[in-house]
């Protein structure tokens, strides 16, 4: 103790520190001020004595003078110089200077998109010197270790992130605190993980610059040609102009990205490109997001891309060197060409393109240096040769155009099948794997990880900060000092209850690999499975241990124990209520009772119990059905309710197996198949339902019917008993 004080170039008490910042701060300088009441709360804590904000130095303190201000300009703090996000920690006598760019919002915490680097400031030193951890907001999730002192040394350090993009996803799923608002917390985590500050458009800009709003009945010709040989500019949902409205890639719908691209960097009157923001019918004449941030313009086609049936787009699309990526010349062309143009003209701004299916790979042409690309992946849940053709790719991409951004969707999204409730996606050690891996490549990364449940992907978030900020990071270090941190004597239970988590993700769920006749195939395993088999109450009963013989561990009502219980709260109560739920769900007799209390009338016409196979000689047929018609009114709400027997099921595609599908005139509605992914494996009769709405407006006319089926998959399916109901919503 004595020999860090004589090191310490100022030694903080709760006797002798104050937190300084001028009295205009209050009003003119929010961040500065915001900084302060959260140093003030973390060292309050930390000396179980209130700590006060000031509004001039006392020389008879210690003082912490936070911002750009009279004071920390007389300490030769220049923040102009300082990079974005970039800090200066400097002490001087008795004062600790923090200070960096900040701007001056309305909101420290209802937004993100502006500069607060003294506040990263403020973060950096209570982790550093006062040994504060934010794994997240509130109470359970905040270490404030308490102290008699705190020994500062001498300072004269600039500090600033080695990634300068650091994003992570909006979602931040449900909050397990239900009396905070969940939007303001979750703005308080990205601020304390010290997440960017200014966000580069680079996702699908086509679609927010409302090319089908602005050109569908002009210009028919721009769209997307579909196998029936029609021109999609319309949703067939109730709401027009869509997602779904894609492109003709070889229409002149380039040159009028092109027009957009070059008055957004002339500065010209969003109206003059007739430029719209918003939904229908309440339209503002505004740039967008694709639009959002200065010298930047993203040109990224349509999530989704469909391919244009047009003979023009089909020429070009057949001299793809790899027809997994058939767009690949025609959309990075047409990028270096609009970037190439707006050079010439002596713009100066950057246009920003995703390497994303079907265009990830690096094209032949050259790219002028006016091009940002983000290559997008599935960052840390992509393992073996997959992931080294993601490593190689990036790489690639490097040696075209230097460093890249990298878009992971790493998260439970439904186009992968992993959007399960209650399973937990909690897996720092494989994300962190991966962003140490390919941090010497990038200039940032975006990390889309939600999660039904916030707690699933805090530690993701967290040891994604550590490395967006340092550039690499110790994570078993990290982790090991999260646990004995956070859950103190039942450190070793927690440790090995999490290790399960990971591991059943990370090798059940994502990690789940199939032989067929096809090869080695990665399917997400269907609900079905995941219930009953993979996270039973047998299968969790391992981990219910742990969490008892963790709670015995520490102390009742102790921090470490109501975190003990949040974690049970938040993981494994809920996945028992799932499994026990979904069991009792497949229930064939609770059905029949059900069924006889209330008998329903079925607008189901002429269903008959029905057996399906498909032979392994049949592997190449997407599905095997058997239709029925079915008397569904539009705006009217249904149940769909059927038993079903497999015997050797085997999946051999993402949403495989055996299940039931409500059709609309040859097309699929959306969210109507049941169970979204298939049922697999042998099994004895069990009970499936979903309910679904017909929308009201309807554009032709209305044939619908039912199927059941087997859906890339082999194996026999029996199916009994189905009934349609409408019911009250």
């Amino acid at each position: 103790m004595v020999a860090s004080l004589l090191l310490a170039a100022i030694n903080l008490t709760s006797a002798n520190v104050e937190v300084v910042v001028p009295k205009t701060a209050n009003r003119d300088a929010r961040v500065a001020q915001y900084a302060a009441e959260e140093m003030t709360n973390f060292l309050s804590r930390a000396f179980g004595a209130p700590v006060p904000i000031r509004h001039q130095i006392d020389g008879g303190k210690c003082s912490i003078v936070l911002g750009s201000n009279v004071w920390s300009v007389a300490a030769g703090i220049d923040t102009a110089k300082l990079p974005r996000d970039g800090f200066v920690l400097k002490t001087q006598g008795n004062v600790l200077y923090i200070a960096g760019i900040d701007d001056n919002p309305k909101s420290v915490n209802s937004g993100n998109h502006f500069q607060k680097a003294t506040l990263f400031g403020v973060y950096e030193f209570l982790e550093r010197y006062v040994g504060c951890r934010f794994y997240f907001p509130g109470e359970l999730g905040e270490i404030v270790p308490r102290k008699e002192s705190v020994a500062v040394p001498d300072l004269n350090e600039t500090c600033a992130p080695a990634w300068t993009e650091r994003s992570i996803s909006s979602n931040h799923g449900s909050w397990f605190d239900p009396s905070v608002k969940a939007g303001e917390e979750f703005s308080k985590e990205r601020n304390r993980l010290r997440m960017e500050t200014r966000p580069l458009p680079c996702c699908h800009g086509q679609y927010k610059a409302k090319i089908p709003q602005r050109f569908g009945k002009t210009h028919p010709e721009y769209f997307y040609l579909n196998p029936k040989g029609q021109r999609e500019i319309f949703d067939t949902e109730e709401k027009p102009y869509s997602r779904n409205a894609h492109l003709c890639y070889t229409s002149d719908v380039w040159e009028e990205i092109y027009k957009d691209a070059r008055s957004y960097f002339r500065g010209e009157d969003p109206k003059v490109r007739g430029m719209l923001v918003g939904k229908a019918p309440k339209y503002k004449s505004e740039w967008g997001r694709q639009a959002s941030c200065g010298l930047y313009y993203d040109i990224m086609p349509h999530d989704g891309m469909r391919e244009c049936m047009c003979p023009r787009c089909q020429a070009t699309f057949a001299k793809a060197k790899d027809r997994a990526n058939y767009a690949n010349e025609t959309v990075w062309g047409w990028t270096a060409t609009i970037a190439q143009r707006l050079k010439d003209e002596g713009l100066k701004g950057y246009v920003t393109q995703m390497a994303y299916h079907p265009y990830k790979n690096v094209p032949d042409i050259a790219l002028p240096d006016n091009v940002i690309v983000t290559v997008c992946n599935n960052g840390g849940w992509v393992r073996g040769g997959r992931g080294e053709e993601d490593i190689a790719l990036v790489k690639a991409w490097v040696n075209k155009v230097g460093k890249v951004k990298l878009y992971n969707n790493t998260g439970k999204f439904s186009c992968n099948n992993t959007d399960i409730p209650n399973v937990p996606s909690t897996t720092p050690f494989a994300t962190a794997a991966f962003y140490n891996r390919v941090s010497p490549y990038i200039r940032g990364a975006y990390f889309s990880g939600p999660a039904d449940r916030f707690l699933y992907t805090a530690m993701n978030y967290y040891c994604f900060s550590r490395i967006a900020w340092y550039g690499q990071a110790d994570i078993p270090a990290i982790m090991d000092e999260h646990y004995r941190l956070m859950y103190g004597a039942a450190a070793e239970p927690m440790k090995e209850f999490f290790a399960i988590i990971e591991r059943k993700w990370m090798k059940e769920i994502i990690g789940n690999v199939v032989e067929t006749s096809l090869g080695t195939v990665h399917i997400t395993p269907s609900e079905f499975r995941i219930w009953t088999e993979l996270y039973t109450e047998k299968t969790i009963a391992p981990m219910a241990a742990l969490i008892k013989k963790a709670a015995a561990a520490v102390p009742a009502g102790s921090l470490e124990a109501r975190r003990v219980a949040l974690i049970r709260q938040e993981y494994l109560d809920a996945m028992l209520s799932s499994t026990r739920a979904y069991n009792a769900g497949l229930s064939v007799e609770a059905e029949k009772v059900r069924r006889l209390a209330n008998p329903p009338k079925s607008v189901v016409v002429g269903f008959r119990p029905t057996t399906i196979t498909v032979g392994k000689d049949e592997i190449d047929k997407p599905f095997k059905a058997v239709k029925f018609s079915v008397d569904l009114k539009p705006g009217k709400w249904y149940r769909i309710s059927y038993y079903v027997k497999g015997e050797g099921i085997a999946p051999h595609a993402k949403r495989g197996g055996a299940n039931a599908v409500v059709w609309r005139n040859e097309a699929l509605d959306k969210g109507s198949v049941y169970p979204k992914v298939g049922l697999d494996g042998t099994f004895d009769w069990v009970h499936q339902s979903g309910e679904f709405r017909i929308p009201k407006n309807l554009p032709h006319e209305f044939k619908p019917e039912i199927d059941v089926r087997l859906f890339h998959a082999t194996g026999t399916a029996h199916f009994a008993d189905l009934i349609v109901e409408e019911i009250k919503k």
